[in-house]
């Protein structure tokens, strides 16, 4: 219970709980169908969706399943889904660190793939690096902001019909993989996986 309790208590100070917002269950199998997505690189122990991933806070998370913070985090394979908070720095440093760990893996032959989903902020940084990236497969998904929507960070203290929040701008989905990952997760040139 005393670490229930430092988990809520730390998120509950973080407040903003639209930083801690989350994709929603079609979302994530969706992902998972399609480019084999099974761990999350920004989640916490109140709203994520696969037993492993990667949270702000180590101390208090790993006893829930974090890994600590993707930017301390190191893979050389797999698939991962990347939906970091909507701050712009911590976007740009997210697409920086996965653009190093694709770096790695490529020369190694591996397959690493990330599914980024950040806000389409066209102009600012991260978004730019983003849709630039080398590593981008398939052209990206661009979701209008009327079409979707996001689980609340906060979605533990409410009632099943308000855990769901309406998105307040459009979704950009992008795909960016090593040579051997976009062979075993085909993107297609519309911005979908096959």
């Amino acid at each position: 219970r005393a670490r229930v309790l430092c988990v809520l208590l730390r998120y509950a100070a973080l407040g903003a709980h639209g930083y801690q917002a989350a994709l929603c269950a079609d979302g994530f199998e969706t992902l998972r169908s399609a480019l084999g997505c099974t761990f999350e690189c920004f989640a916490s122990p109140l709203n994520c969706r696969y037993p492993s991933y990667c949270s702000a806070f180590a101390d208090t998370d790993r006893f829930f399943g974090s890994l600590g913070s993707f930017f301390a985090f190191h893979p050389t394979e797999g698939s991962f889904e990347a939906n970091p908070p909507f701050v712009p720095e911590v976007m740009l440093a997210a697409v920086q660190h996965a653009e190093a760990l694709l770096r790695a893996s490529e020369a190694n032959g591996r397959s690493l793939s990330f599914a980024f989903v950040v806000p389409t902020w066209e102009l600012l940084p991260f978004h730019v690096q983003l849709l630039r990236s080398t590593w981008r497969r398939g052209e990206p998904l661009l979701i209008e902001a009327e079409g979707h929507g996001y689980l609340d960070g906060a979605q533990h203290e409410k009632r099943p019909e308000e855990r769901s929040r309406a998105s307040s701008f459009g979704s950009t989905v992008a795909v960016l993989q090593t040579s051997a990952a976009a062979l075993r997760w085909p993107v297609t040139q519309i911005g979908r996986a096959h």
